[in-house]
């Protein structure tokens, strides 16, 4: 994606803004003591927030990747009556898991589930591994969703950073340095496995999860009703809401690599490839149409066509940056500034994938 305008990233501070010198042992236990006593006040009514059972924590958190909790909450009921244990679903054929799936969109996720399912049954006796290293080598078992269940569900003491614990450390400790870039976020990891309370690091996780879902919000946030407000160096530097530019067109956000041409065209494969030479590097090539996303704005109608980017045979991928651009993941996603024309392109690019490409979706 490409930034061809200045932002102010979440965290970001601004001119003259203070600097919170390193966390002390007394800051972290006060951040562990506010957060966790708001949580047990505060915290979501969710149909798995209790549950101890590691087979449906992992169910759940498979379903809140990159889909909201408000959708995932009926099907997750649902799902566990079809397979109701870890053995349940293993034995079931992919399709009848890909039925059931539908409407949470991203089948990768159900295909990961299915067959990490059969792995744990086949290898492990058909129980989760409760260590860290025997998660991470499961098939869909990334950072995040291994510090998830390892945390919540075996009480390991391991972070699971999303994109919203992302959003609301880089705001308490008001850093420098992106989140979205290597630097930013070695940070926030650095200083989410620091915070960790020996005891109820799943608690503390989740609540960090819901801290950034209901009140540290990408714009917008509600500092007044935060319980670490008090300790959060974005807002005593005046940095915590988020700015962007006006001018232009979706100024200061960020957005897929492309152009925008007026009228009703039909692009040229010679103009798809200078935007990949341009945009993405040498060697790279237009693939096959992905999908196709209508957005009306108050003053024009705009039609995405999402196509493949497909990199040079042979070679390392990398993407070139001359003009801000960045690789990012489905985590990291979540908190960058993207208009919501953008959120709907990318969303119907993975509905395409999913569900038949070349679709329009509206």
């Amino acid at each position: 994606m490409s930034n061809r305008r200045k932002i102010r990233r979440p965290g970001a501070s601004g001119p003259g803004a203070a600097r919170l010198s390193p966390p002390k042992s007394a800051w972290r236990r006060r951040v562990r003591e506010l957060l966790l006593g708001w949580y047990g006040q505060e915290r979501r009514n969710l149909p798995w927030r209790g549950e101890r059972e590691p087979y449906r924590i992992w169910v759940s958190e498979a379903m809140l990747q990159q889909t909201r909790a408000g959708t995932a909450a009926p099907r997750y009921a649902r799902f566990l009556a079809r397979f109701p244990t870890l053995r349940a679903l293993a034995e079931a054929p992919l399709e009848a898991v890909l039925a059931e799936w539908q409407g949470l969109g991203y089948y990768g996720r159900a295909r990961s589930l299915h067959r990490a399912a059969r792995e744990v049954a086949e290898r492990l006796g058909g129980e989760l591994p409760a260590g860290l290293a025997a998660l991470r080598a499961l098939p869909g078992f990334g950072p995040y969703m291994a510090g998830a269940v390892g945390s919540i569900a075996f009480g390991l003491r391991v972070p699971a950073v999303d994109g919203n614990v992302l959003r609301v450390l880089a705001r308490l400790l008001d850093l420098a340095p992106p989140v979205d870039k290597p630097p930013g976020r070695a940070a926030v990891e650095k200083e989410a496995e620091a915070l960790l309370p020996r005891v109820r690091p799943g608690d503390f996780n989740q609540a960090l999860m819901d801290l950034g879902a209901r009140l540290c919000l990408p714009r917008n946030p509600r500092c007044g009703d935060c319980p670490l407000e008090a300790l959060c160096a974005a807002r005593k530097a005046g940095t915590a809401a988020q700015r962007r530019e006006e001018d232009g067109l979706f100024g200061g956000l960020w957005e897929l690599p492309g152009w925008m041409a007026e009228g009703r065209p039909e692009p040229s494969e010679r103009e798809w490839a200078r935007a990949c030479a341009r945009h993405l590097g040498p060697g790279w090539k237009a693939g096959g149409e992905i999908a196709r996303a209508a957005r009306v704005l108050t003053h024009r109608r705009i039609l995405f066509v999402l196509r493949r980017a497909l990199p040079p045979e042979g070679k390392r991928i990398s993407l070139k940056d001359a003009d801000g651009a960045m690789w990012v993941d489905a985590e990291a996603l979540k908190a960058l500034p993207l208009s919501n024309a953008q959120r709907a392109a990318i969303a119907a690019g993975r509905r395409g994938i999913g569900e038949g490409q070349g679709r329009l979706f509206g």
